[in-house]
């Protein structure tokens, strides 16, 4: 269906033009800063007397068509200076003129106005989500240079409605008004990114390092001739093009990195260039940059909840853990465009990302749950247990964990009078590879009436008290801990996409307002897999915990004696054939997360935009083909006198039974944005989009893993091929003050009509597909969900102020959202913040350049486990940053970045009676960035 519509919507499109094809005049020309060096990105031109309007591209390029000929009058107008009125003068209809335009003149600026320091970003950004159809929040490259940020995920946190999850402390995916990543797309130069993630669609983005970036949109709505699968809106990460320069750009940065949970240094450098040859025709712009971060985190945690039926809360298990992480991240990018001529131009983009991390995480396991709470003594905020039978388990895990994205995307534009015709064919291919990954576990039994308490008096960090003399000898005795066996993990996940498009507009005037139509196809195949090799070893006694051990500095308890990493990678490796290689377990895992999905999407778009300078409306039709195709395997293990349809087992008897499951489906999504300038200073916009979300290759792929024991429990998990895609109704309406030439107030409301929410859930007691499970955890369509919100965001240059250089902005976003589970319980979406805030002070005047910054979240919920007192919530984080820079001379700067100064902890908790019960406390500690940066 969608192909014969993506073919009518062409042929509808060149009917079109047809149509409406005559002569007429054309306005070529290009707006620069005062060197005129650089291209004034956002910048809108305006005919005065047809209202017809433009927004100058990153090149500094604008184009006007459907004018009669005869003497006009150009509007120029860019946020930070005056505006501008050019005449020109068309002497035909088949005259076509090429004003060049140049801006801020009147700015006490060096060079120019576009790149230095924190006004000219302010300025930058602001034109262009002034000139944009749609709701954006744009982050220039200087603006993303003026915070201590790593990644391309900690810059887009900057921006309004922007929230960011972390990873050990770093911004690793992001969330566009609290929805949750995997509900918001990336993209590239228009590459749309796929994920190295095994089981996501969300791209963690500390893949790709901030020093290589141009800017950073974030699209809020969605047009058609966009993808239609994004709900919470797309990233669109941009990179130089050397046709944005007339002249040779380079920029090169260095800087040494310090951690201080850690006490280790590491480095950071980067160079970024861009020049254009054959009198401005080849632009060639690339960049490199590399880091080595050695940092790490402590953790204390708890598993199976907490035991509150006792006269004293107690955690059943509790984990110390230590992680010990070099990160390195590696990031080129290589970009060429060509101008053939004035008619035709063609480019290719590539990006190369890799990403390493190799973890140490140290774990103590506490077992309290399975000792004896002793009644008479606990009292208080202290739980007293006695060991009859528990186990202490201490363990390491030695994991490299990389991490590659590559995009690449060939394309071009040709120009036919007042007919645009632009093509693209690109490639992804993301991956994420653990090679021989080791995780090591020695157990400790204890059945002598070791004494345990457990202080709770802060039930958001518990502290553990030992009796001390023998109980505290016997527990931290290395020799008392005998090796529990090995695992050993190969993991391979693949997600490559190639995808082809085709657009053609066509301008025209239509009763003196500037109007355009647009049609257009593009195929997107794309394949998923995922590879487990999982490999188990049962315990020996070749080797004990003294054989091994080691310390760590953890300093939010006791922790004890620990693997030593290296110490048992040489063990294992050399002593591999005289271990015993469990076959069935290697088999459950390996072969019960294994999997593939194939999905291919072919769409068709046709669109219209009619605009007459105050008033610009935008919309159309996008129809999307969706067919897809997965592959996975049911694992049944029944344990030893497990009774299967009658039969009475032996030994543990292993099913392995081959999947697949497909489905395809056809999404109409309409849309229509409108952009309304009440004034010179006031704009206002509302839209409409419809928009789907499909499951996540993991959640889709029909993998079922089946465990029953000798009581004839069962307990299962399971992928659902019988997910439907999330569809979205999206609407938005916002308006925005620009006060003065260096201010933006901006109010915003949106709302979501959310249908098939897509969660995971975890049951008792269960039937599926007439099984009977005790325990089983899978994923379902929640039916129907809605999120509201409101945007605010204020940044101004206080030039009114006596002592100059001040910069202030503030951002916030507010937002309701709920959803219903099939038991009728209400909820929040999972991942959703109520709010999410940014508040920025800066000073920038001389050779200072100084900046504040405070980013909070609120609390949101993080797991569905049954109920309320079950679920768990991620409480509120709020983080402090402070950057300066000084400038040495006009080409060189000295810089120095102080990240998380408070040392915000990331906290996880449960409520099973209604108290905030720690399950997760992570602290980082703060770190620190001092360099120079080099600009020619």
């Amino acid at each position: 269906m969608s192909k014969t519509l993506a073919m009518l919507g062409t042929a509808s499109v060149l009917a079109l033009a047809a149509a409406t094809a005559a002569q007429a005049g054309t306005i070529a020309g290009r707006v620069t800063d005062a060197s005129e060096t650089v291209g004034l990105e956002g910048a809108t031109v305006r005919v005065v007397e047809t209202g017809q309007t433009a927004t100058v591209a990153s090149d500094g390029t604008f184009r006007i068509v459907g004018l009669a000929a005869g003497d006009y009058t150009l509007r120029v107008t860019y946020v930070g200076t005056e505006p501008r009125d050019v005449p020109v003068t068309l002497a035909s209809v088949n005259d076509t003129i090429s004003p060049a335009i140049t801006l801020g003149d009147d700015v006490e600026f060096v060079d120019n106005i576009l790149v230095i320091g924190q006004r000219g970003a302010l300025n930058s950004a602001l034109s262009r989500q002034r000139a944009n159809d749609g709701n954006v929040a744009v982050l220039s490259a200087d603006a993303i240079g003026q915070f201590p940020d790593e990644n391309v995920a900690e810059a887009a946190r900057r921006a309004v409605g922007v929230n960011v999850l972390n990873d050990q402390g770093e911004g690793r995916f992001v969330s566009i008004r609290g929805l949750s990543p995997n509900l918001v797309s990336t993209s590239i130069n228009g590459v749309r990114l796929t994920s190295p993630e095994a089981e996501d669609r969300q791209v963690g983005l500390d893949v790709i390092d901030a020093d290589v970036l141009a800017s950073v949109v974030i699209n809020k709505s969605l047009l058609p001739n966009m993808d239609g699968d994004s709900v919470g809106g797309n990233v669109e990460i941009e990179t130089m093009s050397g046709l944005d320069v007339d002249e040779l750009y380079l920029r090169a940065r260095a800087a040494t990195l310090y951690s201080d949970l850690e006490e280790e240094f590491g480095w950071r450098g980067s160079v970024n260039f861009a020049n254009n040859f054959l009198d401005g025709r080849l632009g060639v712009a690339g960049s490199l940059s590399h880091q080595e971060r050695v940092f790490g985190s402590e953790s204390f945690e708890v598993d199976g909840g907490w035991e509150t039926g006792e006269s004293v809360a107690f955690p059943n298990e509790v984990e110390l853990r230590n992680y010990q992480v070099t990160r390195e991240r590696t990031t080129a990018v290589l970009n060429f465009d060509y101008r053939v001529n004035d008619e035709l131009s063609l480019y290719l983009r590539s990006t190369y990302s890799d990403f390493s991390d190799q973890e140490y995480r140290s774990r103590v396991e506490i077992k309290l749950e399975d000792a004896d709470y002793d009644d008479v003594n606990s009292s208080g905020d202290l739980a007293v247990l006695t060991t009859s039978d528990m186990d202490i388990d201490r363990d390491i895990k030695d994991r490299l964990e990389t991490q590659l994205i590559f995009a690449t995307d060939f394309g071009g534009e040709w120009l036919r009078g007042n007919t645009t015709i632009d093509w693209s064919l690109s490639y992804v291919h993301a991956e994420e590879e653990e090679p021989n990954r080791l995780d090591v576990d020695f157990r400790g039994t204890f059945e002598d009436g070791e004494i345990i308490g457990v202080n709770v008096s802060d039930p958001l960090m518990p502290t553990l008290h030992y009796q001390g003399g023998l109980t505290t000898q016997n527990i931290f005795d290395a020799s008392n801990y005998e090796n529990n066996g090995f695992e050993l993990t190969n993991g391979l996940a693949q997600d490559r996409e190639y995808a082809g498009a085709l657009n053609i507009r066509q301008d025209f005037s239509l009763n003196g307002a500037s109007a355009y139509v647009q049609g257009g196809v593009r195929v997107r195949l794309r394949d998923k897999k995922y590879a487990l090799d999982f490999d188990v070893y049962d315990d020996t006694d070749l080797i004990t915990l003294a054989d091994v051990a080691r310390t760590v500095d953890y300093s939010q308890s006791r922790q004890g004696p620990v693997p030593n990493p290296t110490a048992v990678r040489e063990f294992f490796f050399s002593n591999l054939s005289a271990l015993d290689y469990e076959d069935i377990d290697s088999v459950i895992d390996s072969q019960g997360a294994s999997y593939g999905v194939s999905e291919d999407v072919t769409a068709g778009y046709l669109m219209g935009s009619w605009d007459n300078g105050p008033i610009r409306i935008v919309g159309g039709l996008r129809v999307e083909q969706t067919d897809v195709s997965a592959y996975g395997y049911e694992v049944f293990l029944a344990e030893e006198d497990a009774t299967v349809n009658g039969v009475i087992l032996g030994d543990d008897t292993l099913f392995v039974t081959p999947l697949t499951a497909s489905d395809d489906y056809t999404d109409v999504l309409p849309s229509i944005l409108g952009r309304f300038e009440l004034s010179e200073n006031v704009v206002a916009r509302a839209g409409y989009y419809a928009s789907i979300q499909r499951p996540n290759p993991g959640e889709f792929a029909p993998r079922v893993l089946v465990e029953q024991n000798d009581d004839d429990e069962v307990e299962g998990e399971f992928g659902n091929p019988d997910l439907e895609r999330l569809e979205a109704q999206n609407f938005d309406a916002s308006i925005e003050w620009y006060p003065n030439n260096d201010a933006v107030v901006y109010l915003g409301y949106f709302f979501k009509d959310l249908e098939n929410v897509i969660a995971p859930i975890e049951y008792s007691n269960y039937t599926i597909n007439g099984r009977v499970f005790d325990e089983a955890n899978t994923y379902i369509n929640l039916p129907e969900g809605e999120v509201s919100g409101l945007e605010f965001n204020y940044q101004q240059a206080l030039d009114f102020l006596p002592v100059e250089g001040f910069i202030v902005g503030f951002n916030a976003t507010f937002t309701d959202s709920s959803a219903t589970l099939a038991d009728g319980r209400e909820i929040a979406l999972p991942g959703q913040s109520d709010t999410v805030w940014n508040a920025v002070l800066g000073y920038d005047h001389g050779p200072w350049d100084l900046r504040a910054t405070v980013s909070t979240r609120s609390e949101y919920l993080d797991e569905i486990r049954g109920g309320a007192d079950e679920d768990r919530f991620v409480l509120e984080h709020s983080q402090l940053d402070l950057s300066a820079k000084f400038e040495l001379s006009d080409n060189l700067q000295i810089f120095a970045d102080l990240k998380n100064v408070t040392d915000e902890p990331y906290r996880a908790v449960t409520r099973p009676d209604g108290v905030d019960r720690i399950e997760q406390f992570e602290e980082y500690g703060w770190s620190s960035v001092f360099g120079l940066r080099w600009t020619y």
